[in-house]
């Protein structure tokens, strides 16, 4: 059971049905037409913080309202989400497409701001008015390693291509969106395919090439 939950004002309305259930990741619940979702997270500590920052996260990852602890000593933050999720069978075209460039721009915008999330999957994402957003607040973490754009970037265009969102023939415009997104983006892309000897000239096909590359294994 959960041994205390901690929220912010204006969701104080959540302790009952906190109380009354386990806390158990991924956990999707609603109260008053809201829809929710419970996140482990590594500590209380940890909790406190996402919770903290909940103004800065909000523009890129669900909203934290606050944090259970249960009487095994784990704990979860919950998030208010859209509590909607969007195949690809049930999009059109032009859906899918608004879909993939909105996964694809939030990416570039956390690479903007110094930040990471080990690259995005559809089954990481919070999707509502053509917004994508991380349903798991606690997966952002400041990049330390340059690398880790490009790499992020090839896993998420491959994640979109391999799910049905993308086309392969669609991953060179979406590398396009990403790299136009802020030169961050750009130069970090560029300065991994100099490390790495690779051609740079026209760097969104190198990047929509190596996500290709790795579609099939999806």
């Amino acid at each position: 059971m959960n041994r205390y939950a901690v929220l912010a004002p204006g969701f104080e309305h959540l302790s009952y049905p906190l109380g009354k259930r386990d806390a158990s990741e991924n956990k999707n619940f609603s109260e008053r037409k809201q829809e929710f979702i419970v996140r482990r997270v590594e500590s209380k500590t940890h909790a406190e913080m996402i919770v903290g920052s909940s103004d800065w996260l909000s523009n890129h990852a669900a909203l934290p309202v606050g944090y259970v602890g249960d009487d095994k000593g784990e704990v979860f933050v919950v998030c208010s989400t859209s509590g909607k999720k969007y195949g690809p069978e049930d999009m059109s075209d032009q859906e899918r497409r608004d879909y993939s460039c909105a996964v694809i721009a939030r990416l570039a915008a956390l690479h903007s701001e110094g930040f990471g999330c080990g690259g995005l999957s559809p089954e990481a994402i919070d999707y509502s008015r053509k917004q994508a957003r991380l349903s798991d607040p606690s997966k952002i973490f400041a990049l330390i390693d340059s690398d880790s754009l490009f790499f992020e970037a090839v896993a998420t265009l491959r994640s979109l291509a391999g799910s049905g969102y993308a086309k392969k023939s669609e991953l060179c415009y979406l590398a396009s969106v990403y790299l136009s997104a802020s030169p961050v983006c750009r130069q970090g892309v560029v300065s991994h395919l100099k490390r790495k000897g690779m051609r740079h000239t026209k760097p969104h096909l190198a990047l929509s090439d190596v996500s290709a590359r790795f579609v099939d294994y999806f």
